[in-house]
């Protein structure tokens, strides 16, 4: 596992094209705000994984649990609502794109 890709990744829906998907750290000043929930991916150096969702109170809520591996520049999901393996386009500090396979 690659250590960059650890960590908590929000995805900013409206920046992604043409089928990829742009994730930033919850506190990145680029994230705009939005009145739906965000999606949150956690990555954990351990491979476990979760995600989660916005709640009543706009407070993380948990949605479930799995894991992830890095093989490469393929990004691998065994996480319901996150489920399949990814192309890395790009991984820096604060953003991680990725595009389903």
């Amino acid at each position: 596992m690659t250590m960059p890709l650890c960590g908590d990744w929000v995805e900013v829906k409206e920046e992604g094209v043409n089928g990829c998907m742009i994730l930033r750290h919850p506190d990145s000043p680029a994230i705009a705000p939005s009145r739906m929930p965000r999606r949150r991916l956690c990555l954990h150096p351990d491979g476990s994984a979760e995600c989660y969702s916005g709640s009543a109170s706009d407070r993380p809520c948990r949605d479930a649990a799995g894991h992830w591996q890095q093989q490469g520049q393929k990004l691998q999901l065994t996480l319901p609502g996150w489920e399949g393996d990814y192309d890395i386009d790009a991984v820096e500090e604060d953003i991680l794109i990725i595009t389903k396979r």
